[in-house]
């Protein structure tokens, strides 16, 4: 374990220095597009993956470790003639902390229309996505007694830069019942913020019933014209941001809500 968690932080500076190589420029484009600070960058360690082959594994391979690690890593796949290629190329790097701070894993995305949009590293001896959550490392030193939770990667990092640094998000999975606790653990009230279209919709409902069968105090956050929390705290500041969290609504005023939109109950049957 200790071993590869040397790979990732490596790979973390590996991916840090390219994106302030001249090579780097698309990703620092789509930073400043976004409207990604400096500071935020690197509080955060986000970082690019260069688009070639193997830049990565030969960098790793020079700086001591072992093949057999490596690719015990996720960060590399053996391919067919016994080499090895990147997994990450030409995306744009977020790391993974635990809650310790040691880098455990890496999401990436990519930088123009191209699919999949978002890869995340595979599950190793050292991550395991349903039990982790992303930038829980910096928002239990919030001193809020409340989490908020988000969809992705890019509305943690706005809320935390527009100062909501109590904001978490879960790493691209259905909520867990292990998420759940670790959420109880550092929060007295938690707050679900997924996207509002109807897979988000689902996701918010199974994310309430399990966090609140494993007794976490749950709302939700209803963002005005279904923007996500990047989008709204961008146009609109944190202080409106702050607003709506103030305004978060119960779990059975949500559920009544949601029902409200399926059932016309204006009529004896509904």
């Amino acid at each position: 374990k200790r071993e590869i968690i040397k790979i990732n932080t490596e790979a973390a500076r590996f991916f840090f220095e390219a994106l302030n190589s001249p090579r780097g420029e698309k990703a620092r484009e789509y930073l400043r597009k976004r409207k990604i600070r400096e500071q935020t960058v690197r509080r955060f360690g986000i970082g690019y993956a260069y688009e070639a082959w193997d830049e990565l594994y030969k960098h790793l391979l020079n700086k001591g470790f072992s093949k057999e690690h490596i690719i015990k890593s996720g960060l590399v796949i053996p391919g067919k003639k016994g080499g090895c290629y990147d997994r990450f190329r030409g995306r744009l790097i977020f790391p993974i902390f635990d809650v310790r701070g040691n880098v455990i894993a890496f999401g990436g995305r990519v930088l123009d229309s191209s699919t999949p949009k978002y890869l995340n590293s595979p599950e190793t001896i050292v991550y395991n996505k349903g039990k982790n959550l992303y930038a829980l490392n910096f928002a239990k030193n919030s001193g809020e007694k409340y989490l908020i939770i988000v969809e992705g990667y890019m509305d943690v990092i706005s809320l935390h830069q527009n100062g909501i640094i109590n904001a978490v998000a879960s790493l691209g999975t259905a909520m867990t019942e292990s998420q759940g606790r670790l959420l109880k653990k550092y929060a007295e009230e938690v707050i679900i913020s997924f996207d509002s279209d109807a897979a988000g919709q689902a996701a918010t409902m199974r994310g309430l019933d399990l966090l609140n069968d494993v007794g976490c105090n749950v709302r939700v956050l209803v963002i005005p014209n279904g923007k996500d929390p990047d989008e709204y705290v961008r146009d609109n500041g944190a202080e409106a941001f702050r607003k709506i969290i103030s305004n978060s609504i119960s779990l059975v005023e949500y559920k009544i809500g949601v029902l409200k939109k399926q059932i016309d109950a204006d009529t004896p049957e509904g």
